[in-house]
């Protein structure tokens, strides 16, 4: 039960501020949002495995640690790809609403 609750503050101390940079740096127009989503499902990988890593020890069987590690790594990929198609859609969406000032 205690693991649960560790895995929820892991979680939220990661991911609020990375999505509150991540929200306020595409705003000021310092960093894309698809580069920031696509860093993030990267970076989420590495994250999963070292999660993975400091859970499940040599010496013991560690399942529930490997499940929590992966829920960690898979969580944080699914958000870098939102990040990502959320930034697509803008994208596309500027296209089809771009005015035509040379007319």
């Amino acid at each position: 039960m205690a693991y649960d609750v560790l895995m929820w503050l892991f979680l939220a101390a990661l991911l609020i501020p990375v999505n509150i940079y991540a929200i306020s740096w595409h705003r000021c127009g310092n960093f894309p949002l698809w580069a920031s989503g696509l860093l993030l499902a990267i970076l989420g990988v590495g994250i999963g495995f070292a999660v993975g890593g400091i859970l499940v020890g040599p010496g013991n069987a560690g399942q529930g640690g490997a499940i929590m590690a992966a829920f960690v790594g898979l969580v944080t990929v699914s958000n870098g790809l939102i990040y990502f198609f959320i930034a697509l859609i803008l994208a596309i969406g500027k296209l089809f609403t771009k005015k035509d000032t040379q007319g």
